[in-house]
């Protein structure tokens, strides 16, 4: 038997990765092969197309529904198989060694979403900031720390991105995780 190929909004070490192990779990597929697609749009083509056999997409958080997949969704004919709702466990990490002057600009980044969220927290903790979107909030620890961010630059990301990015955790648990959910869609082609 061939493996199951589930693509995601987002890329290893996002939610929608650890959402596509727990589908994984739940329907029974031993071998799973994830491929990320990073945004909405790519992965609802590529359900489409048949590329994968199934897809998880973010559709909404505490914060309303989720505008990239919304917007994605109405060009796209898919049928909706399963949902989980889970628990979000966001850190601000920062690459390691890095050092962090908070009478400067702290850049930080992270998917739109996330930076709705966590917003308030973000602004007690770096009194000057520019909250910097990014597709993903695994891509941007990825790129923190390959070093593609200026100095001054930390990330909003799941906490599993410190240690599969090499990071170091700044904020292990932010206040605002608390009540953050998301709820994920696992999508298949029509017919």
């Amino acid at each position: 038997m061939s493996a199951v190929r589930v693509g995601i909004q987002g890329i290893i070490g996002s939610t929608n990765y650890r959402a596509a192990q727990l589908f994984a779990e739940r329907h029974g597929w031993k071998d799973l092969d994830v491929i990320p697609l990073i945004n909405s749009r790519q992965l609802l083509s590529a359900v489409a197309e048949r590329l994968v056999d199934y897809g998880t997409v973010a559709w909404e958080s505490r914060a309303g529904i989720v505008l990239e997949s919304e917007l994605a969704m109405r060009d796209f004919t898919f049928e909706r198989v399963d949902e989980l709702v889970l628990q979000i466990n966001h850190a601000i990490l920062i690459p390691r060694h890095g050092k962090l002057d908070r009478s400067e600009t702290v850049l930080v980044r992270s998917h739109p979403q996330a930076l709705i969220e966590h917003e308030s927290v973000l602004r007690k903790t770096f009194p000057q900031l520019e909250l910097v979107p990014e597709e993903d909030t695994a891509l941007a620890a990825k790129l923190l720390s390959s070093g593609a961010y200026p100095s001054n630059c930390v990330v909003v990301a799941p906490i599993e991105c410190a240690t599969i990015y090499g990071l170091e955790v700044l904020l292990r648990s932010l206040p605002s995780n608390a009540g953050y959910w998301v709820r994920i869609f696992l999508l298949k082609a029509a017919g």
